[in-house]
C-alpha cells in the first residue's frame, strides 16, 4: 500500500496551514494454526491518517482511513469549526520543530525483499517445518505474520519524512502431556529468522519432568529473554519518558546521574541499531536518535518529544507517540536494547541453584506507576531448579512486585540476546537475567 506524495500534499492543501499528517499504511499477511492444523490464512490492508491542526495556539485533531479529497474536505470543515469554537488558550502555543531537529539526518531503512516479495508458500513451509519437527503427541498452535508498514509524517511547513518498514514474526506454542512451551522470533528480514531451530527448542522445553507443588517464599529467579522483554519494556514505558520524569510520575524522577538499578545493567534506546527493528522518525517527524538511558546502573537519560526537548539538550530524541494513542500521549521508549553480559545459559542455571526458571510472562499490569508495582502471570515452560539443574515443572503462578526492586537485584546477565516486540513498543532486545532472592515472593 504505497502512499503517494502527491496525495499527501493535496491533503495538506485542503486542511490548510498549521496541519500535520501522520499516515500509516498497514499491510499484513497472516497464517494462523491450532491443534497442528492451519486454521486461517488472510491478508489485512488498512490506511490510518491522523490529522492535527494548530492555529492561533488552538489545536484540533481527527482521523481518516482514506486520503480521498472529498473525505479530507469533510474533516477539514469539521476541524475548522472545532477550532472556532475553542476558547482562547491561556498557555503557550505548541512548540514548533527546532532547527537542530530538522537538520538531523534520518537513518535510511531498507525494507527486506524477503517480506516485500514473499510467496504465501513460504509461510506454509515455516509451519510445516515446526510441526513436523515435534513429537507426534505434541500439538502446535500460533501464528506467522509478515508486516509491511508504509509511514509518512508531513506538515504544511514543508516537513516530509517517509519510510517503509518490514517485520516477520512467528509464534509457536506446543502442548504435550499437559504442559506447554512457546517460542516467538521476530526480525525485519524473514530470511534471518532461524525457523529450523524452533522445533528443537520446543522439544527441549517440553522435557519429561514431574510437576512439583507450588513453592512458597523467596528464591532466586532466572528470567529468560521473553520474560525479560516484558519486564524491561514495561519498566521503560513507565519510568524512562521525559514527561513522566519531569512531572514526578516516574520512580526515577530527580535521580539523573544516580544509580537506579543494578550496575549489571546498561540500557539504550536506539532505532538505528541493526540488532533490533529499524525506524527513522517518530509521529511528529522527529529523527530518532540513539539515547543512552542507563549506564552500568546509573540513570543517564530519558526519551523526549518536542514538548519535553529541554530535558534532552533542546532536541527531541524521536519518541513522540501518535495522537490519540491508546497507551497514552507522553514520549516513551520505542527501541530498547539491554547490553548482554558474559554468562552462558548453563552458568546462569548453575548460579540460580535452587529456584524458579521463567521462560515467559503472559503480561504485566501496572498497579502503581510511581512505585513500578505490577502484577502478572507466568506462562509456558516454568520450571523448578535444584542445585543448578531443572528437576520439575512448576505450576504457572502470579507475581506482584516492584520492577525497580527486581532490576536492583540482578546478579548476572546472559550472553545471548533475543529480539522481541510488544504491542506498545517497536522492538526490545534483551538477554536472560538472574534475579536474587527477595523482590519476587512466591505466594
Amino acid at each position: 500500500m504505497s502512499i503517494e506524495r502527491t496525495d499527501i500534499e493535496q491533503a495538506l492543501d485542503i486542511l490548510g496551514p498549521g496541519t500535520r499528517l501522520d499516515v500509516l499504511g498497514e499491510n499484513a499477511e497472516l497464517l494462523r494454526y491450532a491443534e497442528s492444523e492451519i486454521t486461517a490464512q488472510h491478508s489485512e490492508r488498512r490506511l490510518r491518517v491522523r490529522v492535527k491542526v494548530n492555529r492561533g495556539a488552538r489545536t484540533a485533531g481527527g482521523t481518516l482511513e482514506t486520503l480521498e479529497p472529498a473525505a479530507v474536505q469533510v474533516l477539514a470543515d469539521r476541524l475548522t469549526a472545532a477550532l472556532a469554537d475553542l476558547p482562547a488558550p491561556a498557555g503557550e502555543p505548541e512548540l514548533t520543530p527546532s532547527v537542530a531537529a530538522s537538520e538531523l539526518e534520518q537513518v535510511v531503512v531498507e525494507p527486506a525483499k524477503s517480506i516485500l516479495d514473499c510467496d504465501p508458500a513460504v509461510r506454509h513451509e515455516w509451519f510445516t517445518t515446526v510441526r513436523d519437527g515435534l513429537d507426534e503427541s505434541a500439538r502446535l498452535g500460533g501464528a506467522i505474520r509478515y508486516d509491511v508498514l508504509d509511514r509518512v509524517v508531513a506538515d504544511s511547513a514543508g516537513l516530509f519524512r517517509s519510510e517503509t518498514l518490514t517485520k516477520a514474526s512467528i509464534q509457536a506454542i506446543a502442548k504435550q502431556d499437559g504442559q506447554s512451551a512457546s517460542v516467538k522470533l521476530v526480525h525485519r528480514d524473514a530470511d534471518l529468522i532461524p525457523v529450523g531451530d524452533i522445533a528443537g527448542r520446543l522439544r527441549d522445553a517440553l522435557r519429561p519432568l514431574p510437576v512439583r507443588e507450588p513453592f512458597r517464599g523467596t528464591c532466586r529467579v532466572l528470567l529468560k529473554p521473553s520474560a525479560v522483554n516484558t519486564l524491561i519494556a514495561t519498566f521503560g514505558h513507565w519510568a524512562l519518558g521525559a514527561q513522566h520524569y519531569a512531572s514526578g510520575r516516574s520512580v526515577l524522577a530527580g535521580r539523573m546521574g544516580q544509580q537506579v538499578v543494578s550496575e549489571q545493567l546498561t540500557l539504550v534506546d536506539d532505532a538505528t541499531d541493526t540488532a533490533g527493528l529499524l525506524s527513522g522518525f517518530d509521529a511528529e517527524g522527529n529523527v530518532r536518535r540513539r539515547t543512552p538511558l542507563i549506564d552500568r546502573g546509573v540513570l543517564t537519560g530519558v526519551v523526549s518529544d518536542r514538548r519535553r526537548a529541554e530535558l534532552t539538550g533542546g532536541v527531541p530524541t524521536g519518541h513522540a507517540v501518535p495522537d490519540g494513542w491508546r497507551f497514552g500521549g507522553d514520549p516513551v521508549p520505542s527501541h530498547l536494547l539491554l547490553d548482554a553480559g558474559d554468562a552462558s545459559d548453563d552458568e546462569l542455571l548453575a548460579d540460580c541453584g535452587s529456584g524458579l526458571v521463567v521462560n515467559r510472562l503472559d503480561y504485566l499490569r501496572v498497579l502503581h506507576p510511581k512505585q513500578t508495582l505490577v502484577t502478572g502471570t507466568t506462562r509456558d515452560a516454568t520450571y523448578w531448579a535444584e542445585d543448578g539443574k531443572l528437576v520439575a515443572w512448576h505450576p504457572q503462578l502470579r507475581f506482584t512486585f516492584r520492577m525497580d526492586e527486581v532490576l536492583n537485584a540482578v546478579l548476572a546477565v546472559g550472553a545471548v540476546r533475543e529480539i522481541g516486540d510488544q504491542t506498545f513498543m517497536d522492538s526490545v532486545v534483551v538477554p536472560s537475567l538472574l534475579i536474587d532472592a527477595g523482590p519476587l515472593v512466591l505466594t
